[in-house]
């Protein structure tokens, strides 16, 4: 399991990152939300989601995290510099919360979930989740939550509710 940090200390591209956080109690939403702004990028970063390379971060990028209370994953909005949204990034997680220091944390489950703005919904890095059982990085249980969680989210997905993943901009 991969603990990763909400304000994401070590991000290699990006020389300057402003971060704002919030705990948000709403009728939609309950949980930390994160706003990420890439002020001064290095060099553009690209992922490949189905037979697309998108951008997922450029000068004035700005990214919403959202950690839902009590559920097992995290979204987050990646939005262009015209505001436009590029993806939903969905992390499968055993948890997340503040650690000691009281850095947002979320431990990553490998398993990952991307929504694009025309609807397509893609599965991801299902293999890094079996290598991780494999490897003895997780545990049985652990693997079993991961995929039944993506499955679960997914079905919603599929059944037409999206208010788990598109929450409002808090910042707005």
């Amino acid at each position: 399991m991969k603990r990763k940090r909400a304000d994401r200390p070590n991000w290699r591209r990006v020389k300057k990152l402003g971060y704002d956080e919030k705990w948000l109690e709403t009728a939609q939403f309950t949980g930390y939300a994160v706003r990420l702004t890439l002020d001064d990028v290095i060099e553009p970063a690209y992922m490949p989601v189905g037979e697309k390379r998108l951008c997922v971060g450029d000068q004035d990028y700005c990214y919403l995290q959202f950690f839902p209370s009590g559920c097992g994953y995290a979204v987050t909005k990646m939005l262009n510099e015209r505001g436009e949204t590029i993806q939903w990034y969905i992390d499968i997680c055993k948890e997340h919360g503040k650690d000691q220091e009281g850095h947002l944390y979320y431990d990553d489950l490998y398993l990952d979930i991307v929504v694009l703005p025309n609807g397509e919904v893609y599965l991801l890095d299902q293999d890094e989740l079996d290598e991780a059982l494999q490897r003895k990085l997780i545990n049985r249980q652990e693997y079993q939550f991961a995929c039944q969680t993506a499955a679960e989210l997914l079905k919603r997905y599929e059944a037409g509710d999206r208010e788990w993943f598109d929450f409002p901009d808090p910042w707005k």
